[in-house]
């Protein structure tokens, strides 16, 4: 049987592969995979990839449409190919290693509540120490615009996935949402079950970042609570209920944006409001731009650690 792990990782940076994957064509991502590795067949590539090998033919000949959007069919090839994680996240699959979740103990909390030192990192289930995590809280309320709510999930998915931060989350909300999408439309191997966290204080305890998004008076009640322990947060205004009051909250309180650069005030304030006439791509724009803020917000902290 032909081994994927000959395959040098140069192949999954040229240019015809690197179109074939964020593509999804499968048949081009298979013609150029027999025909740099001579030594593996069409019957080979099918064993690998769980395919019968009429399926395989028939992409490679061009008889059976090459572009796949079936998100079970594409993890298949991509773990029976071996494909690095780099190439997994340009089919849009999560990285093989992701950290989207974790259990917690009493013995863990307790050893959390110690240690609370702004911007601190701990090593927690057995990530590497440049790691972030981030709590994931709010809901849908009826004050809560949910198509912000369904762009920011949506949005929040793709950066867990893609930076592999640790979340935080309750039994019910967007942090949920969140992991649920996730399994639902990237399929991390090993993802089976989304273990909650019970408690709004535990929820937060450790979070580095504090994301809010819609919810309503328990989410009011988390927010107090990050306050109280003078974590950074970051409310999605644009989504309403109690987001929209947290961010006037930080508005109102100098201490809350203390550590927050110009920039990060700036836009933050960008997704703090909508048009009554703001279309669909309006929202995804909003949500996007709020998780760019993240994403910038985290990658200067990764940097500061690897400094």
């Amino acid at each position: 049987m032909f081994d994927p792990g000959v395959v040098p990782a140069s192949f999954w940076r040229e240019d015809v592969v690197q179109v074939a994957l964020a593509r999804r064509d499968v048949a081009e991502l298979f013609r150029a995979y027999l025909t740099q590795f001579t030594d593996c067949t069409q019957t080979q590539l099918a064993l690998l990839t769980q395919h019968d090998r009429s399926d395989v033919s028939n992409w490679i000949r061009g008889s059976r449409h090459g572009q796949v959007s079936d998100i079970n069919v594409l993890t298949r090839i991509a773990e029976g190919l071996r494909i690095p994680d780099s190439a997994r996240i340009l089919m849009g699959l999560a990285p093989a290693d992701a950290l989207v979740s974790s259990i917690r103990d009493e013995r863990e909390l307790a050893d959390a509540d110690l240690q609370l030192v702004p911007n601190a990192r701990r090593r927690v289930d057995g990530a590497d120490s440049s790691s972030t995590r981030i709590a994931i809280c709010g809901s849908r309320t009826s004050s809560a615009n949910h198509q912000v709510l369904d762009a920011a999930v949506r949005s929040l998915a793709r950066l867990v996935m893609v930076r592999r931060l640790l979340v935080n989350h309750g039994p019910i909300g967007v942090g949920i949402e969140v992991i649920t999408h996730i399994a639902d439309h990237y399929q991390p191997p090993g993802l089976r079950a989304a273990v909650a966290i019970f408690g709004r204080r535990n929820v937060i305890l450790d979070a580095e970042y504090v994301v809010f998004v819609g919810g309503g008076n328990g989410t009011q009640a988390e927010a107090d609570i990050a306050m109280s322990l003078g974590k950074r947060i970051l409310p999605l205004g644009a989504s309403g209920g109690s987001s929209k009051a947290i961010y006037q909250q930080i508005l109102r309180t100098t201490q809350l944006s203390d550590w927050m650069s110009d920039g990060t005030r700036a836009a933050l304030e960008s997704c703090a409001n909508l048009a009554p006439d703001t279309g669909p791509g309006d929202i995804t724009r909003v949500t996007d731009d709020f998780v760019d803020l993240i994403d910038n917000l985290v990658d200067a902290d990764q940097g500061d650690l690897r400094d």
